[in-house]
C-alpha cells in the first residue's frame, strides 16, 4: 500500500504545471553523456540513499535505496530497483534525484540528476552550482599540473564562457552539455586539488567587455598568432577576439604527411570527386595567415573548399590547425603547421608559458582578450 502511495504521489507531481526554464541563482543544468533510446537502462548509484527533490532541493520522498535504474518505455520514464518507484516520472527535470553523497553513473557528480525526454530519447541532466560545474571543467580542458596562474586563467575563461553561453540549449530545457560543443565536463570524477583551488580562488571573477560577460573562446595553441573570430566562424567581428601576434605559443609545430592516392580515397568518401589528385594549394589566407580556402586540383576538375573543412576531412587531431604550408614531393603531400585548434581567444599553451614567465592570471587574460576587464560578476 505504501509503495502504491509513493508511485501515485510522483505521478501527481508530474502533472503540476512546469515553469519556464531559466537559470536560478548560481545553478546550472548540464546535459551529461549520450541520448538514450527506448528501453536502454541507466543505473545511478550512491554511497547513501537516493531521494527525490524539486528544483529548490526540497525533499519529496526518500527512495530508501542507493541504486536507481532509469529507462524510457512507451515514452514514459520508469524508475525502479528491485521494485518500481514510478512508472511515469517527471521528464522535464523539474523533479530530480539527490543523495547525501555523490551520485554516480559512469562518473561521479555533485548536485542532482534529472531527466528530459524529447523525440523519444532520454537525456540525463546534472543540476549543480556553477562553481562546482567549473571544478569538473577546468582539469578536462587544461592539465591540472599547469602553473597556478594558467589554471586560474582557465577557470575564469570557463566561467565567462559558461555564463555568456548560458542559454545555448535553453529551448531543450538545459543550459550546456558536457562536450566540446560547449566545454568538456567530467563531473566530480575529473576534479583535481590544484584545479579546484584555481576555481575557488577566482570565484565569481569573469572577463567583461563594456559591462557584459565576454564570450571567452579558448583553444589549445595559437601557433604564434591568434585568429580573428569572424574569419574562423563568420559573423560579426569582436573587438576582444582579433588576430594578434602571440609570442608565447610558438613552439607547437607539427607535420602531417599523406599519400596522393590515400588523399584521393578520403576526398571521394567525402563526395569530392575530382579524379587523380594533381595538386592542392592554399588559395586564400585570412589575416592571421591561416588557410581560409584550399584549391584541390584533379584530373577531372578542381574543387575549392575551406581550410576548416579540409582539416575536418583529414582529422582534427592529426591535421592540427589551419596555420600551415604544403609541399608536394610527387607521391606525398607534406603539411607543416603550427598550433592546435581554431586559434581564437586564449591559447592554453600560451597561458602556461606566460604563467611560467611570471605573468599573473589577469595579465594573461588581458593579453588574450584585449579591450576587456577582469572583475567580479
Amino acid at each position: 500500500m505504501k509503495r502504491i502511495f509513493l508511485v501515485a504521489l510522483l505521478f501527481i507531481l508530474t502533472l503540476l504545471p512546469t515553469r519556464a526554464f531559466a537559470l536560478e541563482g548560481n545553478y546550472i543544468k548540464v546535459k551529461i553523456g549520450k541520448n538514450y533510446s527506448e528501453k536502454e537502462e541507466v543505473t545511478i548509484t550512491s554511497k547513501s540513499n537516493i531521494y527525490v527533490v524539486d528544483e529548490n532541493f526540497n525533499k519529496i520522498l526518500d527512495l530508501n535505496s542507493s541504486k536507481v535504474k532509469v529507462s524510457l518505455e512507451n515514452d514514459k520514464l520508469i524508475l525502479k530497483n528491485k521494485t518500481i518507484f514510478s512508472k511515469d516520472f517527471d521528464n522535464k527535470a523539474n523533479l530530480m534525484l539527490l543523495s547525501d553523497d555523490f551520485l554516480k553513473i559512469k562518473n561521479e557528480y555533485r548536485g542532482a540528476i534529472g531527466f528530459i525526454v524529447k523525440d523519444k530519447k532520454l537525456s540525463i541532466i546534472n543540476y549543480l552550482e556553477l562553481e562546482d560545474y567549473l571544478k569538473g571543467v577546468v582539469p578536462k580542458e587544461i592539465s591540472a599540473s599547469s602553473p597556478k596562474d594558467a589554471l586560474k586563467s582557465q577557470a575564469v575563461v570557463a566561467r565567462s564562457f559558461a555564463l555568456s553561453n548560458i542559454n545555448k540549449y535553453s529551448k531543450l530545457g538545459y543550459n550546456l552539455d558536457d562536450t566540446t560543443a560547449c566545454q568538456v565536463y567530467g563531473g566530480k570524477s575529473a576534479e583535481e586539488k590544484s584545479s579546484n583551488e584555481a576555481v575557488l580562488e577566482t570565484k565569481g571573477i569573469v572577463v567583461k567587455h563594456e559591462g557584459k560577460v565576454a564570450n571567452t573562446v579558448y583553444g589549445s595553441s595559437s601557433g604564434g598568432i591568434t585568429a580573428d573570430i569572424s574569419e574562423v566562424w563568420g559573423g560579426e567581428s569582436c573587438p576582444y577576439m582579433v588576430s594578434k601576434e602571440d609570442p608565447y605559443s610558438v613552439l607547437d609545430k607539427w607535420e602531417y604527411k599523406i599519400n596522393v592516392e590515400k588523399l584521393k580515397d578520403i576526398l571521394s568518401k567525402n563526395n569530392i570527386q575530382i579524379g587523380s589528385i594533381l595538386d592542392f594549394k592554399i588559395s586564400e589566407y585570412d589575416s592571421s595567415g591561416r588557410a581560409k580556402k584550399i584549391l584541390l586540383i584533379g584530373s577531372d576538375g578542381n574543387k575549392e573548399i575551406t581550410g576548416a573543412k579540409l582539416r575536418s576531412i583529414l582529422g582534427n587531431t592529426k591535421f592540427k590547425s589551419t596555420l600551415f604550408n604544403i609541399t608536394n614531393n610527387g607521391s606525398d603531400f607534406v603539411i607543416n603547421g603550427k598550433g592546435y585548434g581554431h586559434g581564437v581567444g586564449l591559447s592554453q599553451v600560451g597561458a602556461v608559458e606566460m604563467a611560467k614567465s611570471g605573468f599573473n592570471y589577469k595579465e594573461i587574460l588581458n593579453f588574450y582578450f584585449p579591450n576587456t576587464v577582469v572583475e567580479d560578476i
